[in-house]
């Protein structure tokens, strides 16, 4: 604060021009007063001194030496307070004077100087006028008495003059100037010192009553501003500021609970939006960020996103429409209500990637929007699921398709199975066709019988995929189910250009299990392989061996590799590496299921541009007995 806003300050200026105010006017009335008082002493004594003057004039005059009063006139030059004497007959010329400038002189009212005093005034007035004139550069205390022509001297004088003559007497008033202006001096210091004094004794009471409490309660507004609600103002004495002090602790109290209150509340806000498990960012009018959950911020290049766009912040990545028109936000901003979008990318080298835009408003005191809450929710598996459901949907309408089809087939299949069975027998028995006859025929419904089983086998084959999974367990010949399953996808992998090799143990022990249920791990396994090398063609190797009662077996493939960051990941429901539209993501969950309720185990490895390994181990059937 400046040195004139002070309050000490201003105070004591406002009381000293009061002081002077009061002071001035005093001292001019204290000095006309004494100058009253010195003129009316110097009246006195010129009075007195006139008076004697006069009166002896007459007694000369009377006495016939009417120039025995030149001398004592003369002398008075000689007094310390007469400047000059002058006494004038009724012409108006100087008769005799203590100063020889004046000796003989005729005096005139319209020239002389010294006849100011009297003329102009009423005649008829006293004998004497006084006052304080400027002679010559000197200020002088002039008296005029008038010499009367009374009866007594009217044998020398002409009774008809009523004056004879004038006494004129020229007091000097330097010393009396002196003594005023010593005493208005003494008055001038007296009221300095008065003054000082006041000023002090005020400035002290100021700053030990206004200036020290009102420093406090402002150093401690000054710490409240900067942050610190725990400085108070000191407790003073009982008086207003006393008051004032209180007052500003109740409130720095109120404030600083108030300010509690809401970083509770704030933290409950924050601990709640961090506890959802989708991306939540608040964003003002300028799509700026404002706040932000956990999950937001737990993305890279995210960190201290207040007062940055949104999408500077999410970066090029971020699931954003396609146009700003169609940003949500934009939209909550120009409609006031809530808006939905729904944004599909793709991640993870081809991932599909849909996550769904929620922006609701934020209203102000006023009804407006001021800012807009934006959730981010990633509905991929939730799509995926869908698409899963849609295509089992579509599976089970196909496998009842399947099953009804078998049976349809199945029928003629077997008609013309028996026409067959019966056609040889009756060759047999007929002994009108000759042997070489008779041979070609029967080779004929071989071949036609032999077909008619490989079609009633797919048949059947059909129906086992169709068929509901079963608890029933039976001891199982994996190679047999290897060889099927080789012929099933034979067409698959010659369209695939893919060749298949087994290396298969032939003292192989048999598993106990679900023999179509140990089909569809296989299948899983070796379409996957197919799928992977499609269309450049590669080669599938599987091998089976024991190892003690455990039996063991790996498929193997010259794929392009499972990448090391999605092999910890392929058992998990829904996750494909797959293009969209070519995998549900449940196969390797399916098979994982499969093998573990089968009690075995099932390992992966891979190499990106090597291909993969599975390797399978069961545990034999009498490892499970003695189990």
């Amino acid at each position: 604060m400046g040195f004139s806003q002070r309050l000490t300050v201003r105070l004591t200026a406002g009381v000293v021009l009061v002081l002077l105010s009061i002071g001035v006017p005093f001292l001019f009335a204290f000095q006309r007063h004494l100058q009253a008082q010195r003129v009316e002493a110097l009246d006195r004594a010129t009075t007195t001194l006139s008076q004697v003057i006069v009166g002896s004039l007459a007694n000369t005059m009377m006495s016939g030496d009417p120039h025995a009063i030149d001398g004592p006139i003369r002398d008075l030059a000689n007094q310390e307070m007469v400047q000059r004497a002058l006494l004038l007959d009724h012409r108006g010329r100087v008769a005799v004077s203590s100063d020889p400038a004046y000796d003989g002189v005729l005096l005139t009212r319209e020239e002389a100087e010294i006849c100011s005093v009297c003329h102009g005034q009423d005649p008829g007035r006293a004998a004497e006028q006084a006052a304080l004139v400027l002679h010559g550069g000197d200020r002088v205390y002039r008296t005029m008495t008038i010499v009367p022509n009374e009866p007594r001297c009217h044998a020398c004088h002409d009774p008809a003059r009523a004056v004879n003559g004038l006494l004129v007497l020229d007091l000097v008033s330097v010393s009396g100037d002196a003594w005023i202006a010593a005493e208005m001096g003494t008055t001038i210091a007296l009221g300095g010192v008065m003054v000082l004094l006041t000023v002090a004794v005020l400035v002290g009471l100021l700053r030990a009553m206004v200036h020290r409490p009102l420093q406090a309660a402002i150093a401690s507004s000054r710490k409240v501003v900067e942050g610190d609600l725990a400085a108070r103002v000191p407790p003073a004495t009982t008086c207003e500021f006393a008051r004032l002090g209180s007052h500003l602790n109740r409130m720095t109290d109120h404030l600083a609970r108030s300010l509690q209150s809401l970083q509770v509340q704030s933290r409950q806000r924050q601990e709640i939006l961090d506890a959802m498990d989708e991306e939540v960012v608040v964003l003002d009018a300028h799509l700026k960020v404002v706040a932000a959950n956990r999950k937001f911020l737990s993305l890279p290049g995210r960190d201290q996103p207040e007062g940055r766009g949104c999408r500077d912040v999410a970066g090029r990545e971020a699931p954003c429409a396609a146009t700003t028109d169609d940003c949500p936000v934009r939209r909550v901003f120009a409609t006031g209500q809530v808006q939905k979008a729904i944004v599909s990318r793709t991640v993870d080298g081809g991932r599909q990637q849909t996550v769904e835009i929620h922006a609701s408003p934020i209203r102000g005191p006023d009804g407006a929007v001021s800012q807009a809450v934006e959730v981010r929710r990633d509905i991929s598996d939730r799509r995926q699921m869908e698409a899963t459901l849609a295509q089992s949907e579509r599976l089970s309408a196909l496998g009842l398709l399947a099953s009804g089809l078998s049976h349809e087939i199945n029928n003629p299949l077997a008609a013309i199975l028996t026409t067959v069975e019966g056609l040889q027998r009756r060759l047999q028995r007929d002994p009108g066709v000759s042997p070489a006859s008779a041979a070609g025929l029967h080779r004929t419904l071989g071949r036609i019988a032999s077909a008619v089983q490989r079609g009633r086998t797919i048949t059947h084959r059909l129906l086992s995929v169709a068929r509901p999974d079963g608890d029933a367990r039976s001891l199982v010949n994996v190679n047999e189910v290897i060889r099927e399953l080789v012929l099933m996808l034979g067409q698959v992998t010659r369209r695939a250009q893919v060749k298949v090799e087994l290396d298969l143990d032939g003292r192989l022990p048999p598993l106990r299990g679900d023999e179509s249920r140990l089909g569809q791990v296989l299948m899983n396994l070796a379409l996957n392989a197919i799928q992977a090398m499609h269309p450049e063609g590669g080669e599938i190797r599987i091998r089976t061996r024991s190892e003690g009662a455990a039996i063991h077996v790996e498929l193997e493939d010259t794929g392009p590799g499972i990448p090391q960051e999605s092999l910890a990941r392929i058992y998990e429901p829904f996750y494909t590496t797959k293009p969209a539209g070519q995998g549900t993501g449940l196969g390797l969950f399916i098979t994982h299921r499969i093998v573990s309720e089968m009690g075995g185990t099932i390992q992966a490895k891979s190499q990106v541009g090597r291909g993969s390994r599975f390797a399978l181990r069961f545990p034999g059937s009498r490892e499970r007995a003695s189990a």
